[in-house]
């Protein structure tokens, strides 16, 4: 997995590539607290580019999920697709990320 974050106006989009598993909890720990760093009101996940995500991966975002509300910003998504879509609607996280164009 790799990431880039892109800032617009109050929002920011996380843009990822590759898969999002287990092993990349670390760099999505990193990216948590890049994000704390900052001052936005709204996040996007885009995942236009990811191909993959295990139940690992859905945890981050469930963890993402917490960090927004904690931090008082919204947390969207964009761009699901094919297994990464299926999962997210399998898990129901479809319904607790706002659906971004």
């Amino acid at each position: 997995m790799e990431y880039r974050i892109v800032e617009n106006g109050d929002d920011v989009n996380v843009v990822f590539q590759g898969d999002i598993t287990f092993s990349e909890n670390v760099a999505f720990r990193r990216l948590m607290r890049e994000l704390e760093e900052k001052n936005f009101g709204r996040c996007v996940l885009d995942l236009s580019d990811v191909g993959m995500i295990d139940s690992a991966g859905l945890g981050m975002f469930l963890i993402a999920k917490e960090q927004s509300e904690n931090g008082g910003w919204k947390l969207g998504m964009r761009g699901a697709h094919g297994h990464v879509e299926s999962m997210l609607k399998l898990t129901k996280l479809s319904e607790l990320l706002e659906e971004v164009d």
